[in-house]
C-alpha cells in the first residue's frame, strides 16, 4: 500500500481526527474547561508532536498530489521527524500500560482520551509507517536522533521544576509533588532514583529506535523477495 497516496490520506486524517478529540478531551476544553497541567504531561506532548506533524504530512501529500512528481511515492514527508513521532508514541504506549494503566479506569469509568492517547493514536502510528513507508531507508544513527523529543521533554521538566521552581504537578501527583510524575520527583525516589529512571528512559528510547530499524530491514528484505 505504500503508494497508495489516496488511502494515505484517508488514514492519517483519520489519525488526525481521533488524537485531536484526545488531546481536546484531555485538556478538557470538550467539557467548556482547560486542564492546568495538561502540557506537562508526556502523553500529551508526544500527541501533539504527532498531530503537528501528520498535519504538515497531509499537507503535503495533497500539494504533491496537485503536482505530481514532486513527490516520492512511500517516502514518508520529513522522515526524522515521522520516526521521532512513532518511537515517542510507541514508548508513550508502553508506559500507559505498563506504569499508568490504573488511571484509565477513574471511579469505575474509563477515561476515553487517555485510551485513544495511549494506544489508539500510537497503533495507528505505527500503522501508517508499516503500510505506506518504503522500507530499508532507515539510517542507522537514526535511533539516537528519534530521542529527541523524550529526552528533550524529560530534560525540560528536570530544569524547569528543579531549577527555576516551576510548577508541573497536578493530576494523578495533585498535592504530591511539583514533577508531573513522582518517578521525576528526588525528594520521593531519591536523585539515584531519578538518575536511574532517566538513563532507563532514554536508553528504553534507543532500544525501541534499534527495534524499529531491525523491522524496517526485515519488511524491506520481504518486499524485495530476499527473505
Amino acid at each position: 500500500m505504500k503508494n497508495n497516496r489516496k488511502a494515505s490520506i484517508i488514514w492519517k486524517l483519520i489519525l488526525l481526527a481521533a488524537c485531536t478529540w484526545g488531546l481536546l478531551d484531555g485538556a478538557g476544553i470538550t467539557k467548556g474547561a482547560y486542564t492546568p497541567n495538561f502540557p506537562h504531561m508526556y502523553t500529551n506532548v508526544s500527541n501533539l508532536f504527532a498531530w503537528l506533524y501528520f498535519a504538515c504530512a497531509v499537507v503535503r501529500l495533497l500539494w504533491g498530489s496537485r503536482r505530481e512528481g514532486k513527490t516520492q511515492p512511500g517516502r514518508p514527508f520529513a522522515p526524522v521527524f515521522k520516526y521521532t513521532a512513532t518511537v515517542s508514541l510507541l514508548a508513550t504506549m508502553l508506559i500507559g500500560h505498563f506504569m499508568v494503566f490504573n488511571a484509565m479506569v477513574q471511579d469505575g469509568h474509563i477515561v476515553w482520551h487517555l485510551v485513544v492517547l495511549h494506544y489508539v493514536v500510537p497503533m495507528m502510528t505505527l500503522l501508517d509507517w508499516i503500510l505506506f513507508d518504503e522500507k530499508g531507508k532507515m539510517p542507522l544513527w537514526g535511533p539516537f536522533a528519534w530521542i529527541s523529543l523524550g529526552a528533550g521533554s524529560l530534560l525540560f521538566t528536570l530544569i524547569a521544576v528543579g531549577a527555576f521552581g516551576v510548577y508541573m504537578g497536578g493530576g494523578t501527583t495533585a498535592d504530591i509533588t511539583p514533577y508531573p510524575y513522582t518517578f521525576l520527583d528526588p525528594s520521593i525516589v531519591g536523585v539515584k532514583g531519578v538518575a536511574i529512571f532517566s538513563s532507563a528512559m532514554v536508553a528504553g528510547f534507543i532500544v525501541l529506535g534499534y527495534v524499529m530499524l531491525a523491522v524496517d530491514r526485515l519488511l524491506a528484505r520481504f518486499a524485495s523477495g530476499r527473505a
